[in-house]
């Protein structure tokens, strides 16, 4: 696993991390093991959890607390943990997959996630008590990222900074950050971690200071790679051959994406997430680090052209 140096630190963070939206816990506890147990294998020590995220703490609580100094663990502040975190997660397994496909349960499942969740908790003795279960859930005293989850600028409180640079000087959290599902170019940068979203076609500003961590290339690649094999073939066949991935076997696509996503920023983490362990695994294994370390730089303007012209997604 290729890794990169953490600002401000002489240590490296592997550049595949796992999201932990997918590990919901409950009744799909197997099924959340198995998921982290892939990773595990596949070299991955960097993992994301929030409150937002349900039962995801707790679940990765269990399993990293007898061997903490392994990992590297990121959570978040801001949105408070839902009310029914077992309904909460049941109904992000059950509208996700749908709601890549059709804007109108899209809707759905956002307004259902905003009535189970409460945003914009920001207050000093917010975000404390936000941290501190946070610990208790993760069966640990201290993170390595916290990040501001979903911030606005008006929440950039001096109130707000005191009590997180006091998170530092106690040692409960070791790097700042904002994580946001906005991309780059609409997110609040704050601290050494600027965690986003990335897009195929998005625009990714320069970053010479933070750890960049992105998310969501699979999310929005999948569909704009599946229409675009659809639509041109002879180009499909012509990035095949030039850059040894199969673009017509669906098995290659996640591969195909996660390195572009890593290759579109040769110094950032990408995060992955899958309820399905065998599919975390065969992404690593097939992700091109070549390509991915910045080797091959007109990977990224290609594959971007394949999947973003008019022609591809039909516009």
């Amino acid at each position: 696993m290729h890794k990169v140096k953490i600002p401000a630190s002489a240590d490296e963070v592997c550049r595949i991390g796992l999201g932990g939206g997918g590990l919901i816990g409950g009744a799909s506890l197997r099924e959340s093991i198995a998921v982290f147990e892939a990773a595990y294998e596949a070299g991955i020590r960097y993992v994301d959890v929030a409150p937002l995220y349900g039962l995801a703490e707790n679940v990765v609580g269990d399993l990293v607390h007898s061997h903490r100094d392994e990992f590297i663990l990121a959570t978040k502040v801001g949105i408070a943990r839902p009310k029914l975190p077992g309904l909460f997660s049941l109904v992000r397994k059950t509208l996700r997959p749908l709601a890549l496909r059709l804007p109108a349960v899209k809707q759905f499942a956002l307004r259902q996630a905003q009535a189970l969740a409460t945003t914009g908790l920001f207050h000093p003795d917010q975000v404390r008590s936000s941290l501190e279960d946070s610990l208790r859930r993760l069966k640990t005293e201290w993170v390595d990222v916290l990040l501001l989850h979903e911030p606005t600028t008006g929440d950039m409180t001096p109130e707000l900074l005191g009590e997180l640079d006091r998170f530092i000087s106690s040692g409960m959290v070791r790097l700042l950050g904002t994580g946001t599902q906005e991309p780059a170019e609409r997110s609040i940068r704050y601290g050494d971690v600027w965690q986003h979203r990335y897009a195929p076609g998005d625009v990714l500003p320069a970053n010479d200071l933070e750890l960049r961590v992105v998310h969501g290339v699979l999310r929005y690649g999948l569909p704009l790679l599946q229409t675009a094999i659809a639509t041109r073939s002879a180009t499909a066949s012509a990035l095949s051959s030039r850059y040894g991935y199969d673009f017509f076997d669906s098995e290659a696509h996640p591969a195909i994406l996660a390195t572009l996503a890593l290759a579109a920023d040769p110094r950032s983490v990408l995060l992955v997430s899958s309820r399905h362990a065998a599919r975390i695994g065969r992404c690593v294994a097939q992700i091109n680090w070549s390509i991915a370390c910045g080797d091959t730089p007109d990977y990224v303007d290609n594959v971007v052209a394949f999947l973003c012209s008019e022609s591809a997604t039909g516009r």
